[in-house]
């Protein structure tokens, strides 16, 4: 199992450094589809929108279509400056005195011609000159019909142009080629006009086709302020800039429709990290599985042999596999900032779940470290997660209860926020304000916190006050699963309320009260040597839980002086005695007591010989020696310091109610003989109990003991009773 985590969390870890690039591989950023996952910047990136977006802003540009405003006030302002024209003229030709120069001013003033006077009295001395402007009227006329603009830039390369018309018509789409300049207007109408007149004089006609053409006004106008923002929109839409992009950033968050923008931001971010390849790979590969083994070698041969502990290998590795695939699963589907990633929920799942803080730093740091490959890989990421995590390991208290969580969730909170204001200060720009550059103290040159940084601080403070919360969520799926003891656990096991607790003291008062005297004797034991007192005080509470199948067959239960198994063999004894363990080990699952709590209740007797029945059958039958395995605890051996502690605090107990002069001394010696005997008896091979601890043990239980065998005055009638008794010892002697 242990290996099968440790691969599980190496393919997780891998799985989590590449999944951008699998989903990208597989579903390549389409517009007009929404996007599955939150896609990150992997490192510092500067998406040049110029390089990206200049070709299709052109193209968009070059297919621009351009909007023009139909006045139909112009046709007429047309018409009526050449019928303005006519009367004129036929009113200076019934003149008999003809003013070619007032007539030549007059066409300078009103139409923007240069008529000299001689040629303004040849035209006026041309007898057909009405009918000759009538009839260019009639052309021009003509000419009007036509969609005539006045600046033919805006149609340059065009292949449509918009015309707006006032309602009901609205905008039509028209080709450009059917919109014609100004210049083109009047060429047309010269044209005409020569070619219907081509019988008047050449330069008359030039003169008033000067004229006519001076009237022709374009019917459509260029919209400026609608065009400006259309082509306000595309260069938005295209826009030009360098925009930065830090680690972890969003580049496109998860369920968003992609636009075309997208799609060239993602595809740049992965030219620009060669995401296409995964040439990194292998190398993504080693690195995980060496820091894997590495840590795997220093629990095993550093912190455990240091600790004289067995790591939790599988809780360790469980909850660091949680914790990599939740900050995963935060970054994928969430389009929150990274620095709120739920990291933090490392440190206190284990402060949780494992009492002993020596194998968190190691667990945290590995879990810091294979976060930060998959969260950008820059040496910032890594100090963010690991400042934050390991202080809370260092400076939390005991979290005993839940409302304990917050306190390092503030911490982290805080530690977070403090990591990003350094990270983020321009030392230049404070040196500037305090006036240590420059010799100035009285301005300075830049913001002394990048922009952003509130809002970024905001996320981290977050992150870390909600890793409290989501810890305690999960921690119910970590008991469940892995059915382990965490403190919380441990403290809603060891309420004397607890239903099992409660039917062995109404079913066997006796060992209830043999049960309470030796976890008051195991947890003082374990302050001693240092050991989980209480994980320790659990054990003590349920080890003998068994005796509730047969209470009766159990001395410490036996209040009225008859012992049953003085009418049994002594084999069917030893069997009732050795099934406690059993039935113990099966109510107390059955209730849903945690694995590490229900160990206690085989691992407190080990192997050891039920001695008092064994040389009662000796005795019964000394012809056939019994087989001593057939009256041995089943086992396993203790498997702990806790376990150990609890065999000898079970023994001692016992033994101490057998002294008829409980002094220090001889108490003692009895505490001695019984680590000795299951010293000698090999019970304590499978556990790292040491020669110091057997002396903190030998003297923490003499000196509980003797507090609770404490001497007092006898009152008088204890006296007259022992008189009495002492009496009729004496004539009971006597008489035999």
């Amino acid at each position: 199992m242990k290996l099968f985590l440790n691969i599980i969390l190496v393919v997780v870890s891998v799985l989590a450094c590449y999944t951008e690039e699998f989903y990208l591989h597989l579903w390549p950023p389409t517009p007009e589809r929404p996007v599955s996952i939150t896609i990150r910047s992997e490192f510092p990136f500067n998406f040049d929108q110029e390089k990206a977006f200049g070709s299709k802003r052109n193209l968009a540009l070059s297919q621009y279509i351009p909007l023009y405003t139909y006045i139909p006030d112009r046709i007429e302002s047309s018409k009526k400056k050449m019928q303005d024209l006519i009367g004129r003229v036929s009113s200076l030709q019934s003149r008999e005195q003809m003013d070619a120069g007032a007539f030549a001013k007059h066409l300078r003033k009103e139409y923007g011609v240069e008529l000299s006077a001689e040629e303004a009295g040849r035209l006026l001395r041309y007898p057909n000159l009405k009918n000759l402007l009538e009839g260019m009227l009639t052309i021009e006329e003509s000419i009007l019909e036509a969609k005539i603009v006045e600046d033919p830039k805006p149609l340059k390369g065009k292949k449509t142009a918009e015309v707006f018309y006032p309602d009901p018509i609205g905008t039509i789409a028209y080709p450009a080629s059917e919109l014609i300049t100004r210049d083109a207007a009047r060429h047309s109408l010269q044209t005409k006009v020569s070619q219907v007149f081509w019988q008047v004089d050449q330069d008359l006609l030039n003169a008033a086709v000067r004229i006519a053409t001076a009237t022709l006004l374009p019917n459509l106008k260029y919209d400026q302020k609608e065009n400006d923002r259309r082509i306000e929109e595309i260069v938005r839409r295209y826009p030009s800039k360098i925009v930065p992009y830090y680690t972890g950033q969003v580049l496109v968050p998860i369920g968003k429709i992609l636009t075309e923008e997208d799609v060239l931001l993602v595809t740049a971010h992965q030219e620009a990290a060669n995401m296409n390849d995964f040439r990194t790979a292998p190398w993504m590969l080693f690195s995980i599985s060496f820091l894997v083994v590495l840590y795997n070698l220093l629990l095993s041969r550093v912190f455990g042999p240091w600790t004289r502990r067995k790591p939790p290998y599988l809780t360790l590795l469980a909850v660091l596999i949680a914790s990599v695939a939740a900050t995963k699963a935060f970054l994928l589907f969430t389009p929150f900032s990274l620095y709120a990633s739920p990291l933090g929920i490392l440190p206190l799942l284990l402060l949780t779940i494992i009492p002993e803080r020596v194998f968190a730093p190691a667990t945290t740091l590995l879990g810091v470290m294979l976060v930060s490959l998959f969260t950008g890989r820059t040496f910032g990421i890594l100090l963010f997660f690991g400042f934050g995590t390991l202080l809370v390991l260092m400076t939390s208290p005991a979290i005993r209860k839940r409302h304990h969580v917050a306190i390092p969730s503030l911490t982290l909170g805080a530690t977070n926020v403090l990591v990003i204001l350094v990270s983020s200060l321009d030392l230049n720009a404070f040196g500037n304000r305090l006036g240590l550059f420059d010799g100035a103290g009285s301005s300075f040159h830049g913001e002394i916190f990048n922009a952003g940084l509130l809002h970024q601080a905001g996320w981290a403070f977050a992150g870390g006050l909600l890793a409290g919360p989501v810890a305690l969520i999960l921690l119910p799926l970590f008991e469940m699963l892995l059915n382990t003891a965490t403190t919380f656990r441990l403290y809603r096991y060891t309420d004397p309320q607890h239903p099992l607790l409660k039917e062995l003291l109404t079913k066997a008062p006796g060992t209830y009260q043999h049960t309470m005297t030796v976890a008051h004797l195991a947890e003082c034991v374990g302050e001693a040597v240092g050991a989980n007192t209480l994980l320790l005080r659990a054990g003590a509470y349920y080890h003998d839980i068994g005796k509730t199948a047969n209470p009766r067959y159990f001395v410490e239960n036996q209040f009225n002086g008859m012992n049953p198994h003085d009418e049994i063999d002594p084999a069917e004894s030893t069997g009732i005695i050795l099934d406690h363990v059993l039935n113990g080990r099966k109510i107390a699952l059955g209730a849903g007591i945690p694995d590490v709590v229900a160990d206690f209740i085989p691992q407190h007797h080990g192997t050891l010989l039920v001695e008092y029945f064994f040389h009662k059958a000796s005795k019964a039958e000394p012809a056939v020696a019994p087989q001593e395995e057939n009256f041995r605890y089943p086992g396993p051996k203790p498997q702990s310091v806790e376990a150990a502690i609890l065999m000898i605090c079970d023994a001692v107990e016992a033994a101490s109610r057998t002294l008829h002069e409980p002094t220090q001394e001889n108490l003692r010696k009895m505490i001695l003989f019984v680590i000795e005997n299951r010293l000698g008896d090999g019970q304590f091979e499978e556990c790292d109990i040491t020669t110091r601890d057997i002396g903190k043990i030998l003297q923490a239980l003499t000196d509980s003991l003797a507090a609770s065998f404490h001497t007092r005055v006898e009152y008088p009638w204890q006296q007259d009773a022992k008189k009495e008794a002492e009496t009729e010892s004496d004539e009971e002697g006597a008489r035999r």
